[in-house]
């Protein structure tokens, strides 16, 4: 399976790309940028906005735009600010990646057309095959794939927290392509 992936990568700062190592993938961690219709290029510059430590810490590998499009903005063997740890992380979490998810996790942050975070089918379908690459690329399987609402018990990404049954619907989509 092949992805379509455009490298906009962020200047390498403290504050959204520290250039930590990490040593090995443990899993996928899926948002959204918690903005209505906003394109994945404009969610790409606020991380890069963030290098004068202004807007605090905060990043991901990866943005789906809603026509699809996918930016990767952190090299796949460095640490992004996706995930914690904050006080919030919660055990479950804690269990599956230590103390620091982001040194062992991959972020995607997904646009979404508004407040519900209802997805665009071009949004949606990157979603499906850039997972599914992941998965081939660092030998997980859907069941390394979660949301940050299970990391920290944030409504992120809102559309999968408040629909369940979509969640359900998404990660056997992925396994179909995986």
């Amino acid at each position: 399976m092949s992805i379509d992936i455009t490298q906009k990568l962020l200047t390498p700062n403290k504050w959204s790309r520290p250039g930590t190592p990490i040593h090995k993938v443990k899993g996928l961690i899926m948002h959204w940028v918690g903005n209505p219709d906003t394109t994945a290029v404009f969610n790409r510059d606020y991380f890069e906005m963030r290098k004068n430590g202004m807007l605090g810490y905060g990043s991901a590998h990866f943005i789906i735009g809603l026509k699809g499009e996918v930016i990767q903005c952190i090299p796949l063997n460095e640490v992004a600010y996706h995930a914690g740890p904050t006080s919030e992380t919660t055990k479950a979490a804690r269990k599956v990646f230590g103390a620091y998810p982001n040194g062992c996790t991959l972020g995607i942050e997904t646009c979404h057309l508004d407040w519900d975070g209802t997805y665009t089918r071009d949004t949606y379908h990157s979603m499906v095959k850039l997972a599914a690459w992941l998965c081939q690329q660092f030998g997980l399987t859907e069941d390394d794939i979660f949301t940050h609402h299970f990391i920290v018990g944030k409504d992120c990404p809102k559309w999968f927290v408040n629909n369940p049954d979509e969640w359900v619907k998404f990660i056997n989509e992925v396994e179909v392509h995986r």
